[in-house]
């Protein structure tokens, strides 16, 4: 497996069905690929890059008199990602569109790179998916 070429995994949707998925968010299946595929880059565009930003805490959730708290933490998953091998990496335009201290808050080993970059690495790439 170590000599097959990577497969890019882009995600540009955020927060998609929290409460219906609740235990698997859209990176839930990042890891099996990362092994099947002899390697992954998580490219995270537009709104979803947002996952790789540092939130501090994480509140619970109440609807009506009932809280929820099992609902995903995409920068948890991100970190778990990071330490497992996978590259992840964030557009400049979708942290920019975060605001002016988003770039301060990344997850440590997150890669920021131009929306360019990213469309140019595609050759490199065995597959490319979007998630």
């Amino acid at each position: 497996m170590g000599d097959q070429a990577r497969w890019l995994l882009i995600v540009e949707k955020a927060y998609r069905g929290s409460i219906e998925t609740q235990y698997a968010d859209v990176l839930y299946c990042v890891p099996d690929l990362h092994r099947q595929s002899g390697g992954c880059d998580l490219a995270l565009r537009g709104p979803a890059a947002g996952y790789a930003l540092d939130t501090g805490s994480r509140p619970s959730l109440r609807l009506g008199g009932r809280t929820l708290d099992t609902l995903p933490h995409p920068p948890t998953s991100v970190a778990k990602l990071l330490a497992t091998g996978v590259t992840v990496l964030v557009e400049e335009d979708g942290l920019a569109a975060l605001g002016r201290t988003a770039a301060e808050r990344l997850l440590p080993g997150v890669r920021v790179i131009g929306g360019d970059d990213l469309a140019a690495r595609w050759p490199s790439y065995e597959q490319v998916w979007f998630l």
